[in-house]
Formats: C-alpha cells, structure tokens, sequence
C-alpha cells in the first residue's frame, strides 16, 4: 500500500438528493480502509452512516478543509465490488438516490443508531469434573451435575430448568471448577419442510430444454426465456441447470414473486441441495434475515432462494440467476427512489457477474416473449405438461345469463356443481377472488353515496372479521356508521364481493368442508403463508380462497377444480397492461388444477366471456393472446415499442398540481412533443394518506432531461418511476 496519505469518497446515509454525491474524507493511519466498507463520518454537527465508493490520494479540494473518518463499522468491506458497480447503475437508471441504492447491498437490520439486530448467542454449560465433592444439601447442584454427566453439554437455561434450580446455584458450580460457561454463537435460520423430491426421468422436451439452456451458458450467454405450459416441468428444468453450475463451482439465486411460494420452493430445492440452501425474504425474523445474509456473504450457501430483494445477495461466484413467474408485478420496486424492476437489475448483476439469468414463465411478459422471438433472450419451449397430463378443461360461464336465470348467488350453478362433486371424490379445490376483504365498498341505497377514506380518494372497505371499514392505502380504520354521512339515510348496504364473504358463503353451502382463506389479512403473521399451504397439501384443508397470490406457482396434485369469481374485474382498471394482467392471472390459476393424475376442471365467471384476453385464457393459448396484444401495443406505441416514465408528485392541495405543471412546461420547452406527454393530470387515485397525487406520464427516450427536473419545495415530493407497472 502507498505511504502517501489515502482520502475516501464516501455517500452518506442521508436520504435527499442535495447530499447524495461523494464527500471526501480523510483516512487516518490506524485505520483500514476499503471501498465497500461501512464508516462512521462527521456530517455537519452530526456522526453519520456512510459507504466508501472510491479511494484517492488526490482529493479535488484543499486537505486542510477535509475532515476525519471516525471509524469503520465492520472488519471487512460488506459492499462486494460488482454490487457497487450495480448500485452505481441504478443510480443511472432509475434516477434516484444512491444512498438507497446502496443500502439495498447492506446486511438488514445493521444501520448505524438504527441497529434492530446482532448476533444472538447462548450459555453453554460443560461439566470438567464429573465426580464433585459437594454439599449433601446442594441438591440442584447434584442434579444439575447428574443431567450434565448424562446428557453432555447442555444451554445454561435448559440445564437450570430441567434441574428445578437457579443461576446462582448455576454460578457456585462454576466458581468450584465443577463446569465452565462459554458463549456461542446461536445461528438463526429459516425454517423450511423436509420433503422426498427425487429427481424425475426428463420429457424429451425437459432434456432439449436443459441443453439448450446449458449451451447458452457456455456460448453468448443471452438471457434465456422459458416459456413452458402450467405443469409442464420448469422447476425440474431448474433444479437440473442449477446443479450443472455448482458443479462448476458457482452459486445460485434463484427468485420467485411471493412470500407464498417460497416454502414450497424452498422444501423442493432443500431435498436436492441439503443445507447449502438459504432463504431470504421480508416474511423472516430479523434475526434470520440477518443470519442468513451473512452464511451467504460467508460463502456458505451454494443457492439462495428469495423475493425481489434477494436479487442484491452477496454471492461471491454468481453464475446463474432464475427469476421464475417472470411476469408477475411483484418484481417491480413501487416505492422509493430507486423503483427499480428485478429483471432488469438481474439481467445487469448477471452481466456484471458473468452469469446466465434464466426467466421461467407460462405467461411471459410481452415485453420478455417480443425480446424473446427478436432473439434478444434465447426462447426455449416446454409446450407440454409432464407424463402427457392433459391441461385442465376450461369453462366460461355468463354470469349475466345466470342472473337472468333467476340465480343470485356470487356462484354459478356450474361451480356449485362441480364443488360438491369434489368434495364427495375428496378432492380438493381452489376459488381465486381477486379481492380482500368482507365487501369492496358500502353505499347508500338513497343518495348513492360511497363512504370513502377521509385521507385518501379510495373506498372503505368492510371487513367482518372486527366489524370496521378499513381503507387499504393508509391503513386506517373506522365504525360503520348507522346512518348515511352525506343524507342520513339509514339504508347503506355493502356492495362487492371479498374473501371474507365467499368463506362465509361457502361455509353455508358446505357445512362439512374445512375452508381456508389465503390473502393479505390472513397472512401477516410470520409463518402463516407455511401453516395454511401445509395444511392444504396435508389435505385437511378442502377449499383455499385466495387472492392473487393462489394464482401464482402452487403445485397441489390433489387440487381437481379451480373457480375464478369476477375474472373480468381486472379489464376495467385504467392500465395498459389491463388485458395482460386478466390473461395471466386466469391462466396461472387455471394451471393450478389436474396437476396430478386426475383431470383437472376450470369454471371461469365473468360478464364478458367474448374479450380476446379471456378467450385465450380459455384456450391454454399464449400465442393468441400476444398477436393481439402486440398488435394493440405497436398501435398506441405502448412498451416494448416505447418506454414510459411516469413523474408523480405529491403534496398538499394545490402545491402538488402547481410542480407538476411545472416539470410539464420544462419539458416541452427542452422539445418533448405532446404525442410523448401525457398530462399533467391527477393520478386515478387522487388522494393518498392525505397528500394529493399528479402526474405525467412519458414515452419515449427522455432520460438525459430527468435529473435536471426542476427542484420541488417544501413538503412535495417528487417520484420517477421507469417502466412503471402501475399508473394508478
């Protein structure tokens, strides 16, 4: 190392855009300083979190103004280098802050004055003489003695309870030299089920599909797109290309889109790889997260299995990233600066890395299957499901003809039907509701009124369960009144359909079947997505209802039926991707059912069955459904033909419209045309948490003009979100 004096370029932990750019500081002589590492910094007449991007012996301005680094926060640099490289490309990309950018990289839960978690550890009792000298009144130390010469080592609190004794008694042992008390680390780690996923004999197709994967991999190394059919053998493709990597002596990540569908992942990958697996995603205890991160960073998991974050793991032989149900929204970052998408962010690691990123989907994303057949990815196909299992029979009912018929009821009389029969067969079914809650909204029936959330310009919704309106955006709740706010009228009726309802319809329809809900209310314990799949797969539940997230990857072989409630709502949002959205959710739920050796059975309901995202749906027919959809895209010059941003800006009344028209007036002054500018208009949703939303939406090529906006004042803040998923 040189003996000139060394200066470091450090982001300090301060989330506004007028300090996110490098400070420098100096490096003391007893210090050791790498890029990458933690520092605590002098920042005004504060101490802050800061992160080293660059060293230099050269600093741009005078020494005498620059002052000392504190200290180091840890004993080795925690940023790997290619995770600073991509952090510093968010920046670029999705023109946020690069303090946030960076703190994606860092260990969760460790921030400087914020430290949530630490190492845990434990007491260790060892017996060193078996055979004291003691007391004849000692009787707990005798026990305590006694279960040690037994047992071996045990954990002071368990020897002490199990004995009926006390520390002090504890203690008096070890001043004798009867045992000694160590301290040991107590390694957190996520639970997951052990269970038998030998490896099957590949399809034909399962075998050219590895290939073909496998070659990538020693060739160009292009993203490859897996597009095979619900059940048609994916995971097995990538348990296959995952080991052929670590046999080169690299690592895996492999991510899916929900909490839901990581224990099921997790148990399936844990019976090939053992212990060399790891898990990271928000449903885990801080202490896990925190645990497993370091094993990771430690080299000692060999594949990681996660959500959206876990794309930013510190594995230092990266070699193969898997997104699986690429399509889904969940891979989209919605809030902060740094919105960023998990495909592209994986796509720019793997090219970092010298990795192959594989996207597994039955519904890839338009844009994913155009880039796909342009031969941007490399399209590889799985057009069958495995052991020739036929795709699940799929039925479309009006259900405006039903309510003609006379029948009022949230279901048809075809699913009615086809729900007995499976319970009378001990099959099992699924019901898809593309809601939460007890009913969507509550009205009244005299002056048409919507009660409505007084921070936000969404409905309330009802939820049974404490008898309260609850609004989804803010989170705050409040009674049902008696009478009607607006006129005082007392007829106010709940209109909609939420989970809650349909359990408690279908508790009434069948008396006799075990109903489960699965949905954002049901799920926010730790634990609770495990404890409701495992007691479906164990059988003891009979009917799941779920929201979106039932939809997505869950593989029961028992489920026969699948039924779909109100399969058209999604067509009528204001978004783009409305009729990309429909077509997957309906298909991936359809691909739920008949994935054993009994044939599967699919009861869609909805009021427009003729709508060509529904009619593919129908089919199993991808194809049909991205001609159309691609033709409407190429259009309107929606994405992949153009890119979007979108500029929000919230803040109070008034102030919010008035920045917004201002980045509007910018940007056409430096020659954004009005066919690239949409707006300035209030966002869909108005009003959130009290602060009111505009925006602008963008296509086209306008990144060099986005960091120039113009600056907002008080209390607005402005959001730039590139390829935004949601408009609303």
């Amino acid at each position: 190392m040189s003996s000139k004096q060394l200066y470091a370029g450090v982001i300090v932990d301060v989330k506004a855009e007028a300090v996110d750019r490098i400070f420098t500081y100096r490096i003391p002589p007893h210090l050791n300083v790498e890029v990458g590492h933690r520092v605590l910094v002098p920042f005004g007449p504060r101490r802050l979190e800061g992160y080293v991007i660059n060293l230099t012996e050269n600093p741009s301005i005078s020494p005498d103004k620059i002052r000392d680094i504190a200290r180091v926060l840890d004993s080795e640099p925690v940023i790997l280098p290619s995770l600073m490289e991509l952090a510093l490309w968010m920046r670029g990309a999705y023109h946020g802050l690069l303090s946030e950018a960076l703190q994606y990289m860092l260990p969760p839960g460790v921030r400087f004055g914020r430290e949530r978690v630490g190492v845990k550890v434990k007491q260790v009792v060892r017996l060193l003489s078996p055979n004291p000298e003691l007391s004849p009144r000692a009787t707990a130390q005798r026990r305590m003695v006694e279960m040690l010469r037994t047992s071996g080592p045990m954990e002071a609190a368990e020897l002490v309870k199990g004995a009926g004794g006390s520390y002090q008694a504890l203690q008096a042992l070890e001043k004798k030299g009867v045992v000694a008390i160590s301290h040991e680390q107590v390694e957190r780690r996520a639970e997951w089920d052990e269970i038998a996923f030998p490896a099957p004999a590949l399809t034909p197709a399962q075998t050219q599909a590895c290939a073909d994967i496998l070659a990538e991999l020693a060739g160009e190394g292009r993203p490859v797109l897996l597009h095979g059919v619900t059940g048609s053998g994916k995971t097995e493709v990538y348990l296959q290309i995952i080991k052929r990597v670590l046999d080169q002596g690299k690592q895996a990540l492999v991510l899916v889109p929900e909490i839901a569908l990581t224990p099921q992942t997790v148990s399936r990958f844990g019976s090939r790889f053992g212990e060399s697996i790891a898990v990271l995603h928000s449903g885990l205890s801080d202490g896990e997260r925190h645990d497993e991160w370091w094993r990771i960073f430690r080299g000692e998991a060999e594949v990681v299995i996660g959500a959206r974050s876990a794309v930013f793991a510190p594995l230092k032989r990266l070699g193969l990233i898997v997104i699986d149900e690429e399509h889904e929204g969940t891979y989209k970052q919605s809030e902060g600066s740094i919105r960023y998408h998990t495909r592209a962010v994986a796509e720019k690691r793997a090219e970092l890395a010298g990795a192959l990123v594989v996207l597994g989907s039955a519904t890839p994303s338009v844009e994913s299957y155009h880039r796909a057949i342009a031969g941007t990815y490399r399209l590889v196909s799985l057009p069958e499901r495995v052991e020739q299992r036929p795709l699940p029979k799929v039925e479309l009912v009006d259900m405006r003809a039903e309510f003609e018929a006379g029948n009022r009821s949230m279901l048809s009389r075809s699913l009615h039907q086809a729900l007995q029969h499976v319970l009378q067969r001990q099959e099992q079914a699924i019901i898809l509701l593309n809601r939460r809650g007890f009913s969507a909204f509550v009205l009244c029936r005299e002056c048409g009124h919507v009660l409505q959330c007084e921070n936000c310009s969404v409905s309330m919704t009802y939820h049974k369960a404490d008898g309260k309106m609850h609004c989804h955006y803010c989170t705050a709740r409040q009674e049902l009144p008696e009478k009607c706010p607006n006129c005082a009228s007392r007829y106010l009726r709940q209109f909609g359909v939420g989970t809650e309802q349909v359990q408690e319809v279908l508790k009434k329809m069948f008396p006799q079947a075990e109903i489960k809900r699965m949905d954002a209310d049901t799920t926010r314990r730790k634990g609770a997505h495990r404890a409701i799949l495992k007691s479906f797969a164990a059988g003891r539940t009979h009917i799941l209802i779920g929201t979106q997230m039932v939809a997505k990857g869950l593989d029961f072989p028992n489920v026969t039926l699948v039924g779909v409630l109100s399969a058209d709502l999604s067509l009528n949002l204001p978004d783009i991707r409305a009729s990309e959205r429909t077509f997957q959710l309906l298909t991936q739920v359809a691909g739920r059912a008949g994935r054993g050796d009994r044939p599967g059975r699919v009861i869609i309901q909805c009021y427009d069955p003729a709508h060509f995202a529904i009619q593919a749906a129908k089919e199993h027919d991808y194809r049909r459904f991205f001609r159309q959809e691609i033709s409407f895209r190429r259009q309107m010059g929606y994405p992949p033909f153009a890119e979007l941003v979108r500029i929000l800006c919230t803040g109070p009344e008034g102030a919010a419209e008035k920045h917004i028209r201002q980045i509007g007036k910018f940007l056409k002054d430096n020659g954004v045309t009005q066919d690239q500018l949409y707006g300035p208009a209030p966002a869909p949703i108005g009003k959130i948490k009290g602060r009111h939303r505009w925006q602008i939406v963008l296509k086209g090529d306008v990144h060099h003009l986005l960091p120039n906006l113009p600056v907002p004042g008080n209390n607005v803040h402005v959001a730039i979100d590139v390829d935004p998923l949601f408009l609303l």
